[in-house]
């Protein structure tokens, strides 16, 4: 059995869909085939038993006649009467209590049906016959009326029907096994293309697609669904491919410039007290650039991974964080003009204060590196419009030039990378803010125009508590 069972679970699935396509279909054959015997097989008996109990009573009607005074002496003339209403293959005949035959008449019938003699049975199958008898009681004579119809002729064509059936049977196993591989065929045929894609993209990389046809099918959505995933992943690849790369960079440097000056101390400079002091200076700036750069990434790494808000998150005051975040910086840097237009009051988001408060603390900080050291202005404006809370961070700053706007929500992408690496900046910023913003149902967008400024737009649904 087990063998049985691991032959079977081996066997590919356009055999399996085949057989049991074909047995399926089979059994449905066969059993319509059956009743359908059965039935005509029944209504035949019945039909004819209604027949040989028509004759019957004909025949009782006639000896109980009155007129007729039916007796044993005058049998002669109902053996004319019966010769009159016999049918071909049929038997009629008149017996005693006894069992004795006084009148009998039959046409084409086979001498060894005749020998019956008196039975229990009303109606039965008897040597290919079926036997109708009648008990019958008039004044002068008690007895039996015995009708007999040979069957041969209906179980030829029974037997016809049985021969038709069975090749019918035949036929619709042989049709429905080549049609079964057939249908396998057309729908694996499909799944077919989904497994060539495969083996292609581990042979030739993740650029190939499925071939999607035009229909609207459960195949062709399952290739439509392929293709996304495989774009999604690939889209992820080149992405982890991208940060390795700029964050083996941007580690590179720092570690470079550290592994120069060691080495410059290490073969005379720390005989120098004024070159030990510069290369220290430089060390400690570089390992302070490192310990900044790996708490963005860090950073980064636990935005990407945080999940989606759940039932019960405690929603933030859009204007009690913005005010509380533009405060401090105005604090931190009380050279700097900054306006707040904070309106509706009661605003609220469905995302934690502490991320929102992150969020804006980037965006202001990058509003005051990319702002004019002269005067620089930087506005925090809400509003709330067609159910969603729109915070806005503008600046009159250097902008952004309209080729680089579309990359610079990009990790490690600095519009500027000198002015950038001399203010600190680490191209994570903007990436942290956008992956806390979509994490929780947000979008940012960008306005600039270079040399007039940049506005950074943070969009979220209101949070009703529903």
């Amino acid at each position: 059995m087990s063998h049985l069972r691991s032959l079977l679970q081996s066997i590919p699935i356009k055999w399996k869909l085949t057989l049991w396509s074909t047995a399926l279909i089979f059994v449905l054959v066969a059993s319509y085939s059956v009743v359908q015997y059965i039935i005509m097989d029944h209504w035949t008996d019945k039909y004819e038993t209604a027949q040989l109990e028509h004759y019957a009573k004909g025949v009782e009607a006639y000896i109980a006649n009155p007129k007729m005074d039916f007796s044993p002496q005058n049998a002669a003339s109902i053996t004319a009467f019966l010769q009159g209403i016999a049918e071909k293959h049929q038997l009629i005949r008149i017996l005693d209590k006894n069992g004795n035959v006084l009148a009998s008449a039959s046409r084409e019938i086979p001498k060894g049906l005749a020998r019956e003699e008196g039975s229990a049975a009303t109606e039965h199958w008897e040597d290919k016959a079926l036997i109708v008898r009648t008990p019958v009681k008039t004044p002068s004579f008690t007895g039996t009326i015995e009708v007999m119809q040979v069957m041969d002729i209906f179980e030829k064509f029974m037997d016809m029907i049985f021969g038709i059936m069975l090749a019918a049977g035949a036929g619709g196993l042989v049709l429905s096994f080549f049609g079964g591989t057939f249908i396998a065929r057309q729908l694996l045929s499909k799944i077919q293309v989904v497994t060539d894609t495969m083996h292609r993209i581990r042979k030739n990389g993740m650029k190939e697609r499925v071939p999607v046809p035009d229909s609207k099918d459960e195949i062709a959505q399952l290739g439509i669904l392929f293709n996304e995933v495989m774009d999604d992943l690939e889209q992820s690849f080149v992405q982890q491919k991208q940060f390795i790369e700029d964050a083996s960079h941007e580690l590179r440097t720092p570690l470079t410039i550290i592994q120069g000056h060691l080495s410059m101390l290490n073969r005379w400079g720390k005989r120098d007290p004024e070159v030990l002091e510069k290369s220290l200076q430089a060390s400690l700036k570089e390992v302070e650039r490192l310990n900044a750069l790996v708490a963005e990434l860090l950073t980064l790494s636990r935005a990407e991974s945080e999940q989606l808000p759940a039932e019960g998150l405690e929603p933030s005051l859009v204007n009690e964080v913005a005010t509380l975040v533009s405060n401090h910086f105005q604090v931190l840097h009380p050279h700097i003009s900054l306006q707040q237009q904070l309106f509706p009051e009661d605003a609220r988001i469905a995302m934690p204060a502490r991320y929102l408060e992150q969020t804006l603390i980037i965006l202001l900080d990058n509003a005051i590196k990319y702002s004019p050291t002269e005067q620089p202005s930087i506005a925090v404006r809400t509003a709330k419009e067609d159910g969603m809370i729109a915070i806005h961070v503008e600046d009159r700053g250097m902008g952004i030039p309209a080729e680089d706007l579309p990359f610079v929500l990009n990790r490690f992408y600095r519009v500027d990378k000198a002015r950038s690496r001399k203010l600190g900046g680490n191209g994570l910023g903007l990436a942290i803010a956008k992956r806390l913003v979509e994490a929780y149902s947000g979008t940012i967008s960008l306005r600039s125009t270079e040399g007039a400024g940049t506005t950074v737009s943070l969009t979220f649904p209101a949070y009703t508590g529903i």
